[in-house]
């Protein structure tokens, strides 16, 4: 007698090595999906984290205009020509400045001064690849006569336009760092 195997055992084994074969595929398949996908959140939530910080510092660092040439006289912060899509206000280092959404990015425009006609070009702080989808600035307490400390609230919905549509809603408020005294 040879010894040796069947034709049945062959198939059976090869059959269950593909099938083996075929799940450890799929399950490796689907772990590179997911990590793909936390590695567009992750950098959604990187990109989305520096623009707070970027805007929250400046804003809480602004400064009251006393001379009007930015914004309104003894403003802290004003929406310029009601839209609530732009912010503008006198930063730390007494220029005019103003983040405003265009082209589904968030940009920040700064002048050379003071004024606001001095403004140079948008400069972006996002990405291409993401997109702004919504960007709101509600303002309170920004004159002088509301007894109010300056504050401003943004909202921003951003989502990653290349891979995975993830979307991210940010909700936020700051407060100006300088108390809101009488000048």
């Amino acid at each position: 007698m040879k010894k040796g195997f069947t034709l049945i055992e062959l198939l059976v084994a090869v059959t269950i090595f593909s099938v083996v074969l075929t799940s450890f595929l799929g399950l490796f398949s689907s772990v590179f999906k997911e990590q793909r996908k936390n590695l567009n959140l992750q950098y959604l939530l990187q990109n989305t984290s520096y623009l707070s910080e970027y805007i929250s510092r400046a804003l809480r660092m602004a400064r009251k205009d006393l001379s009007g040439d930015c914004i309104s006289l003894k403003y802290n912060f004003e929406n310029p020509g009601g839209d609530i899509s732009k912010i503008r206000f006198l930063n730390y280092q007494e220029k005019c400045q103003e983040f405003l959404l265009e082209d589904d990015q968030v940009k920040v425009k700064k002048s050379s001064d003071q004024y606001s006609s001095n403004f140079g070009a948008a400069e972006p702080l996002t990405p291409t690849n993401l997109m702004i989808e919504d960007l709101k600035f509600e303002i309170s307490g920004q004159t002088q006569d509301d007894d109010l400390q300056p504050k401003a609230t943004f909202c921003l919905r951003i989502k990653n336009k290349v891979f995975e549509p993830e979307i991210l809603n940010l909700q936020t408020t700051i407060s100006q760092r300088d108390l809101d005294v009488k000048y």
